[in-house]
């Protein structure tokens, strides 16, 4: 029988829904307090049939709750598909018909009692290669399957019914049948292996511990199995790739071994799940997904697809340490409800560099880190932005949290709550917290009261301007001067960007070197618009001055007139890597306030990147350098930069002194290539009469190469691809060409695949946003502006069916590939449709300020002739 095939007597149905808060689709938080508050000790049993090539996944649950005395409804979360359904259902060992009422699955109290209830059930769910939390994917080089869930945020219910809320913690018992040439992964150990009939076998796992059911999860398939030691992590990898992840295994098991050993000492915890595996999955969604016990990670951010540079392989380790951590934060103690999701997305990343810093001393760890601010920063300037606790009615909406804020700001706003309190009184209140609240549910005041304990502060204020409050400070150093030109009444000021007239606490290292003598570095509180920082008065005339040293605080940070002149003037004045890369991310701030033309950024990038030695520092002055170059510039002044910015990046990637640095040349030219000469440098690359020392090109690389030469309409690009199409039959190979040819510069290039984004069945998500950034090249504006409307108008639809990243990428693409006001206003327009969902009007202000400083950049800096 399909569909809702559980009907419940009319009354029944009726009584049950008057005794809960109100049934409403998705997760609703009432609802969800409700539950938390009546229904404790869950179990779930899980007995699931695997069957190659088939498009449903068939099982059995069976689903322990203890309710109270005064026995309430008993409502499940059921999202079913079209091809979904739910039968057999008994309660309490009796047979029960119910129905399925607005994505929910009620059982009404008449057929409940005091203490245990135990509901059992069988029930069909839909696998699908995309848009299922289920998916399948088919190796294209031997044709073997793998079956794997992502469940996060909310996504269990579409599979079976169950309280698919993070708070309701359960613990899950799974049994898999699968064929015998099959291996499977879960949350626990396997405890045992059994024949079950020709060609199937069963695959038992223990109990877990108290977990939420959007880490619980399973992988299936004929994985290869890696292992360092016995009983030790092991490294599971899709057949085909094993030889690639064999060399790639020992290093990052050995990362993962030191990792969970030094976060074992940090939390002062021991690693809260009975054993640990990592399962590389090809074109996950997601860069990892921290399940208990068992971290799904994309197979291409561990095995690398080109030669990695310093920056690649200091990622890769950063998303190993990032979801061991959550390990104990999120999944061990979790957010009570996603609105909180910053919690633990910001937990990860700040822990993540800790653990880097400490396990690999040589890398830019912080430098790093302040990338992913930087990313923060340019959402929070915005009438997009959000405050890091984002307050959600329903989890239907929980992928609209995800984003900078969460990722970017909330790792530093820990940071800086660190350094506001001190390191050891954070630390403190982290092991408090971890301990208190293991396999439980916090939230943030939980943690704002660990640390205000720890730290005998009180950080109610701190707390409220940081937590709930949206946008952030700019914090611009100001003095007089004395006779001498030496400063006095140096003071700090600050102003929202927002101009929503508020004020933030905060700690902050302030930085100023003298024209002659020793810098001097004076820690300061902020408090008000203004602070006073008397330690500055009186020293030597001031040549350059920052209000950020070490990073620590959270805002735009930007440099006085005098510093700036300073700093174009004399770059190599500003020592150590960190204060470089964050006095030359000031800079650039310039350029996006339309104060510093971008062609003058341009020449400070090819000055001084040859010399720069730190691989994060180097990598965002070429990104910031291509965007000058080919969002900011116009055609007549890019033809006039070409030469001398092409020759620039080709020398790097030919001549510099190391094999990384010359990666990162080599992408950035393979981007910005644009004269003639850049596209015959590219064509001898893929002939290789043009050889890069130490470095060769890789699938991913040639493909790239290819998709520049096409949205340059060199003549020969078609045939390159044919051949490298061709020549190149590998998995991975095929999703490269399909991104490529999406940067065809013909309207009916462009055409084609926009329709095949929506209309082509099994058309993985993964393959899609690979293309997004070549379809909408900017160079091709005038050829993607036709299609504007029709993507926006798309986004209601991909918001409901989409994984949790691709609304941002589709906006980030559509509307990041636009230069004009014209374009400027259709996205305007659309944004204030008065029915238009408020999340994706968020996310519509967010991506619009992008294309609004492009235009005011060209309109001041490359007018049209």
């Amino acid at each position: 029988m399909r569909g809702a095939v559980l009907v419940l007597y009319a009354g029944l149905i009726a009584n049950a829904a008057a005794a809960v808060p109100g049934l409403e689709p998705g997760v609703p938080r009432d609802l969800a307090q409700w539950r938390a508050k009546n229904y404790r000790d869950i179990r779930y049993s899980l007995k699931l049939l695997l069957t190659p090539g088939a498009s449903a996944l068939q099982g059995t649950a069976s689903v322990e709750v203890t309710l109270p005395q005064r026995v309430p409804a008993l409502v499940l979360d059921w999202r079913p598909s079209p091809a979904s359904h739910v039968s057999r259902l008994r309660v309490n060992g009796k047979r029960a018909v119910a129905r399925v009422e607005r994505e929910h699955l009620v059982v009404p109290p008449k057929l409940l009692r005091p203490g245990k209830n135990r509901l059992s059930l069988s029930f069909e769910s839909p696998i699908a290669p995309s848009g299922s939390a289920v998916t399948r994917y088919v190796d294209r080089e031997d044709r073997a399957e793998y079956v794997y869930t992502l469940f996060v945020p909310s996504d269990a219910s579409s599979v079976f019914p169950c309280f698919d809320q993070p708070d309701l913690k359960a613990r899950f018992r799974l049994e898999l049948l699968l064929p015998r040439a099959w291996t499977a992964v879960g949350n626990s150990r396997v405890i045992k292996v059994e024949d079950a009939g020709t060609g199937v076998r069963r695959i038992r796992f223990a109990e877990t511990r108290p977990i939420s059911t959007y880490v619980f999860a399973f992988a299936a398939g004929p994985f290869a199995e890696i292992v360092a030691k016995p009983g030790g992590t092991r490294l599971y990898v899709r057949k085909s790739q094993l030889a690639r992840a064999r060399a790639e295994a020992p290093e990052v098991l050995r990362l993962n071994r030191e990792a969970v050993r030094w976060l074992e000492g940090y939390f002062d915890s021991p690693f809260p799940f009975p054993k640990y595996d990592l399962v590389l999955v090809p074109e996950l969604a997601y860069g990892g997904m921290e399940h208990a016990g068992a971290t799904f990670l994309r197979e291409d951010a561990v095995l690398f697809p080109s030669v990695p540079n310093e920056t690649d392989v200091l990622a890769r380790a950063e998303i190993l340490f990032h979801e061991a951590s959550h390990q104990w934060f999120g999944d061990s103690v979790t957010m009570r409800w996603f609105d909180d999701l910053w919690l633990k997305e910001g937990f990860a990343n700040l822990m993540a560099a800790k653990t880097a810093e400490a396990l690999m001393p040589t890398y830019p760890v912080w430098n790093a880190f302040h990338a992913l601010k930087a990313a923060a920063y340019r959402t929070d300037v915005t009438q997009g932005t959000t405050p890091i606790y984002r307050p959600l009615a329903n989890l239907a909406d929980a992928k609209s949290v995800y984003g900078n804020i969460v990722y970017g700001k909330a790792p530093a706003v820990l940071r800086q709550a660190e350094f506001f309190v001190g390191e050891a009184a954070f630390r403190d209140a982290v092991r408090r917290f971890v301990k208190r609240h293991a396999y439980a549910s916090a939230d943030w005041s939980d943690l704002v009261r660990s640390l205000a304990r720890t730290s005998k502060r009180d950080l109610g204020a701190w707390a409220d301007a940081w937590v709930k409050t949206r946008g952030m400070p700019e914090v611009r150093l100001s003095w007089d001067t004395d006779r001498e030109g030496r400063p006095r009444n140096a003071v700090l000021e600050q102003r929202d960007v927002l101009r929503d007239n508020r004020s933030w606490p905060m700690k902050l290292m302030v930085f100023a070197l003298p024209e002659v003598g020793l810098p001097r570095s004076v820690e300061v509180e902020l408090a008000g618009e203004r602070t006073p920082v008397p330690d500055l008065d009186g020293m030597p005339v001031i040549d350059i001055a920052f209000a950020n040293f070490g990073d620590y605080g959270y805002g735009r940070f930007l440099l006085d007139p005098a510093s700036q002149e300073a700093v174009l003037a004399r770059p190599e004045a500003v020592q150590g890597t960190l204060l470089r890369s964050l006095v030359f991310g000031s800079l650039w701030e310039s350029v996006r306030d339309a104060e510093l033309a971008p062609l003058a950024y341009l020449d400070f990038v090819i000055r001084v990147a040859p010399a720069e030695p730190d691989p994060v520092t180097l990598a965002s002055l070429l990104q910031r350098a291509q965007v000058a170059f080919l969002h900011y510039a116009s055609d007549a002044q890019r033809d006039d930069a070409a030469p001398r910015f092409e020759q620039f990046l080709a020398e790097g990637m030919l001549h510099a002194d190391a094999p990384g640095r010359r990666i990162t040349f080599l992408r950035a030219f393979m981007a910005n290539a644009w004269s003639e000469n850049g596209r015959t440098q590219l064509k001898a690359l893929l002939s290789a009469t043009l050889d890069i020392p130490g470095v060769k090109l890789s699938s991913r690389d040639r493909f790239r190469a290819i998709a520049r030469l096409l949205a340059l309409d060199d003549p020969d690009a078609k045939k390159l691809l044919a051949d490298q199409t061709a020549s190149d039959p590998g998995a991975d190979a095929r999703r490269y060409a399909f991104a490529a040819g999406a940067a065809e510069r013909t309207a009916q290039a462009k055409r084609a695949y926009f329709e095949r984004f929506f209309k082509e069945d099994g058309l993985a998500e993964s393959w899609v946003e690979s293309a997004l950034g070549p379809f909408n090249t900017v160079e091709h504006a005038d050829l993607t502006q036709p299609f504007l409307d029709l993507a926006l108008a798309a986004l209601p639809e991909l918001k409901k069916k989409r994984k949790i990243f691709f609304v941002n990428d589709w906006l980030a693409a559509f509307v990041g590939g636009q230069i004009d006001a014209q374009a400027l206003e259709q996205v305007a327009s659309f944004a204030r449709q008065p029915d238009l969902d408020p999340d994706l009007r968020l996310q519509l202000l967010e991506a619009m300020d992008g294309l609004a400083r492009t235009v005011r950049i060209r309109a001041r800096f490359a007018p049209a002739s």
